[in-house]
């Protein structure tokens, strides 16, 4: 696939502005910010297997998303640049940049986050947007992980068609830039270093009568790995702005071909002769204008659901059980109890908690297996002079405990559902002008 570089970009905005009278829509309808932050994160692994982290990072963010140019093209790009401003001496881990040396000596980030060209037909037959480049993609199945100082962001091809209650979606990409590296992008590989040819996802969503929408995904990473799953949503409105939000999941992933990792990657996947993991995801939340409360719970069956579409993916769960890591291991059956409210009641709507507490206590091929988990996010978002800026405070105790039974598992994996205890305080501000 031909690659979309920011002087193409450069060269296509140029003639859609050389029409001036034409392009009214594409400037007049167009958004352009400029972000920025800074993440303090102070991290340890409460006396158990995890990182140690002690990071103080900025990040500055340009972005600008055209309108329509003739009610048919559009242009998306975005420019990022990240340093750090303080790690620890005792930090063993980095996560928003990259070690050049050690951890202590990180690499800045210079970098286009998106640079994309779209365009668009519609009419009584619906509405087709068809997009090249890079960009940050998000799909139930895949989604480019933007919880760092910087966003990942993918390369690639996308059709969306929208018709009434019909959504339709696929994605073909081909190349990664991970959220803390430079580039424009990294081939996909597998974690033998076999390049991996596409990923390619497709999505369906449709509006049911009486409140209930039906979500449906297939993602395959070629000769890889594929995953499904079908989604149902259910809302039932109540009196005075209550409502109940309902929903049940069903899931799989499995071995697609020869470059899977059947061998096993020592420290994270044990060798398999084959894969297939599935799962199932339910949740109740009652929700008022100010406040919710809920539980889901989630069931893996067959294998670990834990598989990445390839080795640098940041990793995404189309479930409940996707927490600070994954409550994925084979048998594993995790409860998860949740709220949120904000203070409007006490006149600071803009202040918000959000809290949950997830546990699971038995896991195949782990002796005396537990896991837990409580995170609490406080937000505030100010308004007047300060509207754009943003503080919050993230808190999270994620302790895993259990041994290889010596049958099932030779080994403790530290991968994305592994024994791992993670204790986190994470600080971010941010402030976004918007011209």
């Amino acid at each position: 696939m031909c690659k979309v570089r920011s002087r193409h970009l450069a060269g296509i905005a140029m003639c859609l502005l050389a029409g001036s009278a034409a392009a009214q829509g594409f400037l007049e309808d167009s958004l352009t910010s400029l972000r920025y932050s800074q993440f303090y994160w102070k991290e340890n692994d409460g006396g158990g297997t995890g990182p140690t982290r002690d990071e103080w990072v900025q990040a500055t963010q340009f972005s600008f998303n055209s309108g329509w140019y003739k009610d048919m093209l559009g242009l998306d790009y975005s420019y990022g640049l990240a340093n750090d401003l303080r790690i620890g001496d005792d930090a063993n881990s980095l996560s928003n940049l990259q070690p050049d040396g050690s951890v202590q000596s990180p690499h800045g980030l210079a970098k286009p986050i998106e640079a994309y060209l779209r365009g668009r037909l519609a009419g009584d037959a619906g509405e087709l947007v068809m997009g090249g480049g890079k960009k940050v993609r998000r799909y139930a199945q895949y989604a480019d992980d933007a919880t760092r100082i910087l966003p990942a962001a993918t390369q690639g091809l996308d059709l969306d068609y929208r018709l009434s209650d019909l959504t339709l979606r696929y994605s073909h990409i081909d190349r990664f830039s991970p959220r803390n590296e430079n580039g424009w992008g990294d081939e996909l590989t597998n974690f033998s270093g076999e390049r991996i040819d596409n990923l390619q996802l497709f999505a369906l969503g449709y509006q049911l009568p009486f409140g209930s929408r039906l979500l449906a995904e297939y993602a395959e990473s070629r000769d890889y790995l594929r995953v499904a799953s079908l989604k149902l949503e259910h809302s039932i409105a109540l009196d005075a702005g209550r409502s109940i939000e309902l929903y049940a999941t069903e899931g799989m992933q499995q071995d697609a071909g020869d470059l899977f990792d059947h061998a096993g990657v020592p420290g994270l996947y044990e060798a398999e002769k084959s894969h297939h993991a599935r799962y199932t995801d339910l949740s109740a939340k009652f929700r008022t204008e100010n406040q919710y409360v809920g539980m889901t719970y989630n069931k893996v069956r067959g294998d670990d659901f834990d598989r990445l579409f390839f080795s640098k993916d940041h990793g995404t769960w189309n479930s409940s059980a996707k927490l600070f890591y994954y409550f994925g291991l084979e048998d594993e059956e995790m409860f998860k109890l949740m709220g949120g409210t904000n203070f409007a009641m006490l006149g600071v709507p803009q202040l918000r908690l959000d809290v949950h507490y997830a546990f699971s206590d038995h896991a195949d091929g782990y002796d005396g297996f537990s896991r837990r988990e409580f995170q609490s996010l406080v937000q505030y978002n100010f308004t007047g002079a300060l509207k754009g800026l943003s503080l919050a405070w993230l808190h999270n105790e994620f302790h895993t405990k259990g041994v290889p039974d010596g049958e099932r598992r030779t080994f403790s994996s530290r991968g994305p559902a592994g024994i791992i205890t993670h204790n986190a305080e994470r600080f971010y501000m941010s402030y976004v002008v918007r011209f």
